[in-house]
């Protein structure tokens, strides 16, 4: 087989480099950070400083990286998923398509909606979506279940995090008041 037969019948997804797989990550995060854009500044500060934060909590700036690496893992995950062919491909997609749902629509709920109690299901829930996308990739692909470690162990942070806010704050959106004062 040539070179130009070799090229036409291996998938896209299989000839990414890390660079692109990279490039792709940030534009992905930047996309996921729009939604949070839509927020007025004064409606992000209130939301801030009225808000209970976690002492544990990192600073607003390690968000961004934090995500760019959990995306540049995911998209190698994703890429080798479509780049093979084995039995749980179809329940991988599934868990991916969770995953990245919650990765686009948190920052509305988050700073848009300002609901704490939601924001916690979001985290939480992808903490288990990255788990059992962990678990299922163990089965027939263990070097990409290495791609999920990332996100299960942020996501198992962030979920303390998040868990924390929504016991300590009022929920704007859910009409709830704080359930630990």
């Amino acid at each position: 087989m040539n070179t130009i037969e070799l090229a036409a019948t291996t998938p896209a997804s299989k000839k990414l480099k890390w660079w692109q797989v990279a490039l792709i990550s940030v534009a992905v995060s930047t996309l996921g950070g729009l939604s949070a854009l839509m927020s007025s500044k004064k409606q992000k500060k209130v939301y801030n400083t009225q808000f209970k934060q976690a002492p544990w909590s990192p600073p607003a700036w390690a968000f961004a990286p934090a995500w760019t690496i959990n995306n540049f893992f995911l998209i190698n995950a994703l890429r080798r998923i479509l780049a093979k062919d084995m039995p749980d491909k179809r329940t991988l997609l599934l868990l991916q398509a969770g995953i990245w749902a919650i990765f686009f629509s948190f920052n509305y709920v988050y700073f848009r909606k300002k609901s704490p109690v939601l924001a916690a299901v979001w985290t939480m829930s992808d903490n288990v979506l990255a788990i059992a996308s962990m678990l299922v990739s163990l089965q027939s692909d263990k070097k990409n279940a290495l791609n999920f470690l990332p996100l299960v162990l942020w996501t198992g942070y962030a979920g303390t995090i998040a868990g924390y806010q929504a016991l300590k704050n009022p929920d704007p959106l859910l009409h709830t008041g704080a359930l630990l004062n």
